[in-house]
């Protein structure tokens, strides 16, 4: 059965819990946190490719206008690197964890039959109703058993 535990229960890992209800009562927030971040992400690869691109142009190096234009795609890189970091410890002073490498899909810390499981959201889910275990990836998430998680995961 899934349930809520304090912070200072040793099984969490000094973090709270969730159920699924809980979670998905927070998905307002955390589509906004996440929106956000795919943009961000997109940015950086398209910045990241630009500059490769440039880079492999060995008759730019000494021209000014591309030294200029290296440097502002470098600074707007820097700025979107750092807002995803800000978004990255937003969701994470929320006790969520994004997947690695980022896809939009966003674990929650929980415990299923007195183990740490992750309740796992993509942008596509209407509401959290897959779990995975610690450490797997979301290719390998199960839907919610309400027979294993407790009369109350989906409500």
């Amino acid at each position: 059965m899934v349930r809520a535990i304090s912070n200072n229960d040793s099984t969490a890992g000094n973090r709270a819990a969730f159920t699924p209800s809980v979670a998905t009562k927070m998905l307002p927030l955390v589509r906004l946190i996440v929106a956000d971040m795919m943009r961000l992400s997109d940015s950086i690869d398209v910045h990241r490719e630009r500059l490769r691109e440039i880079d492999e142009l060995p008759e730019t190096i000494d021209q000014p206008d591309y030294r200029d234009e290296l440097s502002d795609i470098r600074g707007s890189l820097v700025d979107d690197e750092l807002r995803l970091e800000a978004c990255l410890s937003e969701l994470s002073a929320l006790g969520l964890q994004a997947h690695v490498p980022f896809d939009g899909s966003v674990d929650f810390p929980a415990v299923m039959n007195r183990r740490r499981v992750r309740l796992c959201w993509h942008p596509g889910d209407a509401q959290v109703e897959h779990w995975h275990e610690v450490g797997q990836s979301k290719d390998q998430r199960q839907k919610i058993d309400p027979l294993k998680f407790g009369a109350e995961s989906l409500n």
